[in-house]
């Protein structure tokens, strides 16, 4: 299988300036997360940046860089548009294995990402998707506002008074690997593509980093 690990890190963010650039274990959050993929055999592993501190931390650790158009590197850029430029730009074959690694999910492992490449396997298409327990409120158990001002239940009245063992287990994605083949996400556009496997890792290593708070928690499951 050829794989290819994306590292998408752009340099402004609101609730951690120079979040990307952040210190996690002597190393950068972005510099980190390629060493991860390093570590775990990955031969090519691209940063798609905006910002050149951010972009010089990246090859320090033998990654290549794409550069990044402003329109997709502001405060309301998602993800997607950013990958799918980074695999046209390099001209990434269809059959490619992406790996979407986000630097602010440090607490993802070389044996993580390897486990998802043997959970994918050689299937021409599916996503394999890191995922926890959701150990929150049971999303079931809430409402959506309505048009009129009403409210009405996620699924169903009933389960808003059921008792949580009795509802299904919640599983949420931990934002740390995305595993999807270059060709369905130049088709579908997004990096859940069915038939979805999980590759699953315990809470306290589904922290994502978002404020200084978050990153000494991070630092904390990482020393102990």
């Amino acid at each position: 299988m050829t794989a290819l690990a994306i590292v998408p890190a752009r340099g402004g963010s609101v609730g951690l300036p120079g979040k990307n650039l952040a210190l996690f274990r002597g190393r950068p959050l972005v510099a980190h997360t390629v060493h991860t993929a390093v570590t775990a055999g990955i031969a090519d592993v691209v940063v798609t940046t905006d910002d050149a501190e951010i972009a010089a931390a990246a090859e320090a650790e033998g990654a290549r860089t794409v550069r990044r158009p402003a329109h997709l590197a502001d405060a309301t850029s998602r993800t997607l548009p950013a990958v799918t430029h980074a695999i046209d730009t390099l001209g990434v074959p269809d059959s490619t294995l992406v790996l979407l690694l986000q630097p602010t999910s440090p607490l993802r492992t070389a044996g993580d990402v390897a486990e998802c490449l043997d959970i994918h396997a050689d299937r021409p298409t599916g996503s394999v998707v890191q995922m926890c327990r959701a150990t929150e409120h049971h999303p079931l158990k809430v409402c959506l506002e309505t048009p009129d001002g009403g409210i009405a239940p996620v699924r169903d009245w009933a389960d808003l008074e059921a008792p949580r063992q009795t509802l299904p287990v919640v599983l949420r994605p931990t934002g740390g690997i995305y595993l999807v083949r270059a060709g369905d996400l130049r088709r579908h556009e997004r990096f859940f593509i069915p038939e979805v496997r999980p590759q699953f890792v315990p809470v306290e290593r589904a922290i994502d980093i978002d404020s200084a708070a978050d990153l000494v928690l991070a630092e904390q499951h990482a020393a102990g």
